[in-house]
């Protein structure tokens, strides 16, 4: 019972000892992993090894050399973009202290070592994570004009931004509802290596108009294969149905798809190319992410993160799913409270499936508080066969070793760390482990102090998932998962986020009762790592049906389909927060048609303050719920009150000189500072509950308030020269 390495790292300590010292101390664990492996690909040198390396980290094969991408965070008094024309390095979009390059990959080192460049980041890649749907959200009212909007809403004059897999640029229900015109705008596949590209970048192909658009059809096979979800999440959001009655939320929205290549460096781009062109053309945007990863931080800082926070603002705003995680224990938390404290927990695999590796444990730590990690290679039966060395994360490790057991029983374990992120400080490892056979693999942790947070997910061989495999206890004093921090990141974490759960759609049985409606099980939890609470608000997302893509020869036999222009268009039924992501995505396009003054602050503000309550959410506080957020999002009541907040002087919300007594109330109210001529009170789904005209005398007035049900109100004020809304509550 031996530990050995194999050649192909003995190829990796030779190529990280050559590499200049101070650049290999910029690269974050991400491009660290990449040297790793395409010392392991060098070495074997097929074409399926070279395959699955750009699979995972997006590199491009052009003219004869390999390209890559990432991110660079840079000091922006002394980084200098003139030295990457030197290094044959471009940059693709620019950020406050970030910038994305494209370089040859043997440029890597070389680049990181650049005077300004603070830290060369590959960052961890992305997994993707309408019956129905309208009426549940109350999005049907809105698109009717009805519960006292001035105006039916329907998304017009907002773009809508899908980043995604899987789009079907021919489907119908991308068109205008009189089917003349495509309501896709531009679509950029990032993947597409034959361009032209768009404007100011180098790499993927922009469709720009019907013609190109058709000619096209779909995007590109990638690494998820061919797949719909693409298809399907945009025709949630902003599908037109085609003659079904699967509508989307906002059919009136212009559209721009975004085939994404998964990395940071890639993601910041295609939010950039999404806010310019929504610039150019005078139109607030909202952004959907129904994908996620664990390989992050889960406190904000991620760099998905900071590029959306630096974005978000009037009329930008981003909406993300949480995650499919509730029910899988893959998570746990350690706090070290003694310098001899430690801990253990028994790695559970997945069973093994086309392309599966092993798992994948992502590890991050308090700042100043580093930590080890060991691994203690048990039988069935708990018999230890074999402890490797301690790694710890002062070293900055990086470390491959083959553990042999016995014939036919081996461990792989691959580790690569850093003492402290330049993001937020905190000591971080990946560990990668894959066994032959049904040896226990118990991982063991120890630190002086600070909490520790592990997430266990599936590891393929081109890529990390996110789809959770529990932490176990079954080995002596180890400790088993939970489900708790279990949001995703990007979306699933951000502070500028609007995030989603899941509940199942009400419905009408054929007796007339109302049936479903509860948390979908796989709905992820929050909190995030640094407290704040997730998901923000519940959508529908479990068995919603919305168009698939005709091009994905998985879609041969669909539940429907609709005929145009001689060809059948599917629809097909998905569950998942990658559903109920777009559902809010949709409403906030009708918040912005209602109100493009909105900035990102006041749309996640009112999706929570407006969020509908039942027995099924039971009350909830005013800090909100790891189930179900703030409620259940309910369109009509969030556009009601986005209408209420503009920055012209006619409509005002919540404005200080005007008072309600008492608030709470019980038979009527006093309205001071405003000379009322008529009032009318919304409940929280959007419904008008009473409405009368009133006689003001020395600018106070009376209402009365029967017949109102105890809860909380929407009031709108009509004076002479302005209207104002105030929320109050009957008791």
């Amino acid at each position: 019972m031996t530990a050995r390495t194999l050649l192909p790292i003995t190829f990796i300590v030779l190529l990280a000892n050559t590499a200049p010292a101070l650049a290999q101390g910029r690269l974050d664990p991400g491009a660290r992993m990449l040297q790793r492996d395409l010392a392991a690909a060098q070495v074997r040198d097929d074409a399926k090894a070279w395959a699955r390396l750009a699979d995972e980290y997006g590199l491009e094969h052009r003219n004869g050399a390999w390209v890559a991408r990432a991110v660079a965070l840079v000091d922006e008094e002394v980084f200098s973009d003139g030295e990457l024309a030197g290094l044959d390095a471009r940059i693709n979009s620019r950020l406050d202290g970030m910038a994305t390059l494209s370089f040859p990959l043997e440029r890597m080192q070389e680049i990181a070592a650049l005077p300004g460049v603070r830290m060369l980041s590959m960052g961890p890649a992305v997994s993707l994570d309408l019956e129905h749907a309208r009426p549940d959200t109350r999005a049907d009212s809105v698109q009717a004009g009805l519960g006292g909007l001035p105006m039916a809403y329907d998304g017009e004059g907002v773009v809508i931004g899908v980043i995604d897999w899987g789009f079907d640029y021919t489907h119908p229900v991308f068109r205008s509802a009189d089917m003349a015109n495509v309501r896709i705008a531009k679509a950029w596949d990032q993947n597409k290596t034959s361009g032209p590209p768009p404007s100011g970048y180098d790499y993927g192909a922009e469709y720009v108009g019907i013609d190109e658009l058709t000619a096209a059809g779909a995007d590109t096979l990638y690494v998820f294969g061919p797949i719909s979800h693409g298809t399907h999440v945009a025709g949630i959001a902003g599908g037109n149905g085609a003659g079904t009655e699967h509508v989307g939320i906002a059919p009136g929205a212009e559209l721009l798809f975004v085939t994404y290549r998964r990395d940071p460096a890639s993601f910041i781009d295609a939010i950039t190319w999404i806010r310019d062109h929504a610039e150019s053309v005078g139109k607030p945007f909202v952004v959907n992410m129904s994908f996620g990863s664990h390989q992050g931080p889960h406190d904000g800082t991620s760099l998905h993160n900071q590029a959306m926070d630096q974005m978000a603002g009037v009329g930008r705003v981003f909406v993300g799913s949480a995650g499919n995680n509730g029910t899988g224990n893959f998570h746990l938390l350690h706090s070290f409270t003694t310098p001899d404290d430690s801990m253990s927990t028994v790695v559970n695999f997945a069973n093994p499936g086309t392309g599966y590796w092993g798992q994948g444990v992502a590890i991050w730590g308090t700042p100043g508080a580093p930590f080890g990690i060991g691994l203690r290679i048990t039988d069935p039966a708990n018999n230890t066969l074999l402890d490797t060395d301690f790694h710890h994360t002062v070293s900055d490790p990086s470390v491959v070793d083959t553990l042999v057991i016995a014939p036919g029983d081996t461990v792989i374990m691959r580790i690569t760390g850093e003492a402290a992120s330049m993001l937020n400080g905190k000591p971080n490892m990946i560990l990668e482990v894959r066994r032959t056979g049904d040896l226990k693999v118990v991982l063991r942790a120890t630190s002086a102090s600070g909490d520790m947070h592990l997430w266990n997910v599936q590891r393929l061989d081109n890529r990390f998932t996110n789809w959770g495999v529990a932490f176990a206890n079954s080995y002596p004093g180890a400790v088993g998962g939970d489900n708790f921090y279990a949001a995703g990141e990007p979306a699933g974490v951000g502070n500028s986020v609007i995030t989603v759960g899941s509940h199942r759609a009400e419905q009408f049985n054929q007796s007339g009762q109302m049936i479903f409606g509860g948390r979908s099980s796989f709905s992820s939890r929050g909190p995030t790592v640094d407290g704040r609470m997730k998901p923000d608000i519940s959508g529908p997302g479990q068995s919603v049906r919305s168009s698939v893509n005709s091009f994905d020869p998985t879609n041969n036999n669909p539940p429907q389909t609709v005929e145009f222009n001689g060809t059948q268009y599917p629809f097909a039924t998905y569950s998942g927060t990658s559903m109920s992501a777009p559902a809010v995505a949709g409403v906030v396009a009708l918040m912005l048609q209602a109100n493009p003054t909105l900035d990102a602050e006041q749309a996640k503000m009112i999706i929570r303050e407006t969020a509908r309550l039942d027995a099924l959410t039971g009350e909830i506080g005013p800090g909100g719920s790891l189930d179900w957020g703030w409620g259940k999002v309910d369109a009509l009541a969030a556009v009601l009150a986005s209408i209420g907040i503009t920055s012209t002087p006619e409509i005002a919300m919540e404005p200080d000189d005007v008072v309600i007594y008492p608030n709470p109330a019980s038979g009527q109210i006093q309205v001071a500072g405003i000379a009322v001529e008529r009032i009318r009170a919304f409940d929280l789904r959007g419904a008008l509950a009473l409405e009368q005209g009133i006689s003001a005398e020395g600018g106070q007035s009376t209402i009365h308030l029967a017949g109102l049900k105890s809860g909380t109100y929407l009031l709108e004020l009509v004076g002479k020269d302005r209207t104002v809304y105030k929320r109050f509550i009957i008791q």
